[in-house]
């Protein structure tokens, strides 16, 4: 007969069982029976207890091989998180050799784990059993780009520059517009599909190697509203056929590498306005990337006379700040393959041009540009209902390892990241807090000060394996002018791009300005 499992005893009965023999007399035998408690285990509890019986909390060290508190179980669970969010997350290998560095430096390490210098799988195992907020997962790409622009100085530039506006020209929620480009290939990721267990490849058909592009446009309102979207298909000229089965009143353009150019963007703008009449009375805020066929000239004098203002979203920050990129153009990405590969089971043998591109657009765009799906990403990046403070510092930490101090500032203070991230300038002077090197080189009898006994300081991983940190900037002179979100509607934008257009009109005029700036500088 096998023998029975033993059920772990609750923490509320344990605390209870020890109270009525601390508190009421009880013997330990009569109070272990009625609680269903081991005897022996209640009685070494009791016997533990030194602090005043109203503060005592259970907590058990379960097991005899647990290595680490639940304290620094706690700490290497928070580094784990953190380091995750900076985008710059650890691997299995890796947490294992965290463990033992941490271990180590706080004298707890194993024989074993000395040996291997990582932690053993059997701790690992344990360890995301005994912390369930912690998987392993699959990140997704994240370029530098994107991870270091996504800042507190950037993103309260736009909001700065979004309230502003909104406060000057009283815009109402369905004159707030987005419009953004997405690309519609012929050839996507297929979806998942039922197979035999075991199986090593799965295949499913696809119409070529490679596919075309083909951009569409799409325009969104703060209200829920959409206007039809505009296709730029890879052709010299444009066809009406091209456009079978696309939304209704979408506007056709062709461009020979299916990209938008500034020439297709001007005729996407008089479309745009057809259908949302800005007037004086009431004035349009049309928000967008800082893409180049964006900002022109021509498009800002158009903006103008038509009363509509045009604000820029902060370079590489769109996948967070833009609406269309936030909840619309995901669902929007899902639908169209499934739309592309039920077309492929129902016509086998065919494969898909540009020519069916706008049959699944239409698919996906009744699916994806609901009013739900529109207002929840106006809502979720702040523009509307407006709100500054969308985003916490967690979504900050992205851009920890780039946020450095300027040259000029590192003589006499040195930006240095808080718990949060958020770069709390500190003196220079501070003492930095011993590594685990610092530690392990250093025997008890040598350590002096604050180390003077290592058994009982404990350190964190922090200590132990610092969060990645870029180097100090160099003190460059022809640093580049770096771009930021702006209102490319305002006076002095408009001539700025002027000037740009009258220099790229005339070079010699580029180099006279040259000249002429180098003179005033004293070169």
């Amino acid at each position: 007969m096998p023998p029975k499992k033993r059920i772990r005893p609750e923490k509320a009965a344990i605390e209870s069982a020890v109270e009525e023999v601390l508190k009421k007399g009880q013997s330990i035998r009569s109070v272990a029976t009625a609680y269903k408690i081991s005897k022996s285990y209640l009685a070494d509890i009791v016997k533990k207890v030194k602090e005043p019986l109203s503060t005592y909390t259970h907590n058990p060290n379960i097991g005899n091989r647990r290595i680490f508190s639940q304290k620094q179980e706690a700490q290497l669970t928070d580094y784990l998180k953190r380091s995750s969010k900076m985008c710059y997350g650890l691997t299995t290998k890796q947490v294992k050799e965290l463990a033992y560095q941490f271990a180590a430096a706080n004298h707890v390490a194993p024989e074993k784990w000395i040996e291997q210098q990582k932690a053993t799988k059997d701790w690992f195992r344990g360890f995301m059993k005994r912390n369930p907020s912690l998987s392993v997962r699959k990140p997704e790409n994240t370029s530098l780009s994107r991870a270091t622009s996504f800042n507190q100085e950037n993103v309260g530039k736009f909001y700065e520059n979004l309230a502003n506006v909104l406060n000057k020209k009283k815009i109402e929620p369905h004159m707030i517009w987005n419009l953004d480009e997405t690309g519609c290939l012929t050839v996507t990721n297929p979806p998942k599909v039922i197979a035999t267990r075991g199986c090593k490849q799965v295949g499913q058909m696809t119409s070529t190697e490679r596919g075309q592009l083909v951009t569409m446009l799409g325009f969104i309102n703060a209200s829920g509203g959409t206007v039809p979207p505009v296709f730029v298909f890879p052709r010299v000229h444009f066809k009406e056929f091209m456009l079978q089965g696309c939304p209704k009143g979408a506007l056709g353009l062709a461009n020979p590498s299916g990209w938008i150019t500034e020439e297709s963007f001007y005729r996407s703008m008089i479309h745009f306005i057809k259908y949302v009449k800005p007037s004086e009375e009431n004035p349009c805020l049309l928000l967008c990337d800082n893409h180049s066929s964006h900002i022109t000239i021509d498009i800002v004098t158009l903006a103008r006379d038509n009363h509509i203002t045009i604000l820029t979203f902060p370079p590489h920050c769109s996948h967070r700040l833009q609406p269309l990129d936030v909840s619309v153009y995901g669902p929007f990405k899902a639908r169209y393959r499934e739309a592309m590969n039920a077309w492929m089971i129902s016509q086998p043998g065919k494969t898909v041009s540009i020519y069916e591109v706008a049959q699944f657009a239409n698919t996906a765009y009744v699916a994806a540009f609901s009013m739900e799906n529109i207002i929840a990403g106006f809502q979720k990046t702040g523009i509307h209902p407006f709100n500054r403070n969308t985003f916490t510092e967690d979504d900050f930490l992205t851009s920890f390892v780039t946020d450095r101090p300027m040259p000029e500032l590192r003589d006499a203070e040195v930006t240095t990241d808080d718990a949060h991230g958020l770069g709390a300038k500190i003196p220079s002077t501070v003492d930095a807090p011993p590594t685990s090197a610092d530690i392990l080189s250093t025997s008890p009898s040598q350590t002096t000060g604050s180390v003077s006994n290592p058994s009982t300081m404990v350190l964190s991983p922090e200590c132990v394996r610092p969060y990645p940190k870029a180097l100090p900037r160099k003190n460059t002179q022809n640093r580049s002018k770096k771009m930021k979100s702006t209102v490319i509607t305002d006076t002095p934008e408009k001539d700025a791009l002027m000037e740009k257009r009258d220099i790229e009109a005339d070079p010699k005029q580029d180099e006279e300005m040259q000249c002429q700036r180098g003179r005033m500088c004293g070169k």
